[in-house]
């Protein structure tokens, strides 16, 4: 029987409201200061409501084109029936293929995503007491619980420990310690 993952548990450290930081709420509101005056509160409502359906199929765009298609989706465990199924809904809904599909207000930089996806896994590689399973279904999250804390939690890049080790450890003194400030960062809890 496999059993959900174990999540962090966020009660202790509430955000300051349902809103985050209020941040995506702040910037929708000083652009929708700009509506047309002539939309009525229902066509407010489904602007909203083609954004909720839309956003699985953003994201399994994003997916797509993250993991390199149909063939790196499968790998990773996503089943055949369930790609073909997600590919019917998105050209039903935008008319093209997601391998050709575009949105112009939306600019993904591959590259940098890719770089970032490998440096996880090569976080992950140099854990010592990483768990070994040959199953591929184990759900490990984007930041896995056992990796560095972020610097800054905001930055979605993956943090590359090993290289801020390497260059602290390039940076010793004749007296033997770390020259510039040694601040620490929290380390995560341990799970059992």
């Amino acid at each position: 029987m496999r059993l959900m993952p174990e999540m962090p548990d966020y009660r202790t450290e509430p955000s300051p409201s349902p809103e985050g930081d209020a941040i995506a709420v702040s910037r929708w509101t000083t652009w929708a200061e700009n509506l047309d005056p002539t939309l009525a509160e229902d066509d407010r409502d489904a602007i909203a409501a083609r954004v909720i359906r839309e956003s699985e199929l953003i994201a399994f765009w994003m997916a797509w084109h993250r993991a390199g298609g149909f063939a790196e989706l499968e790998r990773g465990g996503w089943d055949r029936s369930t790609i073909f199924r997600k590919i019917r809904r998105f050209r039903s809904y935008y008319g093209v293929h997601p391998d050709h599909a575009r949105f112009p207000w939306l600019d993904p930089d591959w590259e940098r995503c890719w770089r970032s996806d490998e440096q996880v896994a090569l976080n992950w590689a140099s854990q010592p007491a990483r768990k070994v399973s040959s199953s591929r279904t184990d759900d490990e999250r984007w930041q896995p619980h056992w990796a560095p804390v972020r610097p800054d939690p905001h930055d979605l890049e993956a943090y590359d420990h090993l290289a801020e080790a390497a260059a602290r450890r390039s940076q010793v003194t004749p007296i033997g310690e770390a020259s510039g400030s040694r601040r620490r960062r929290p380390r995560s809890r341990s799970r059992k």
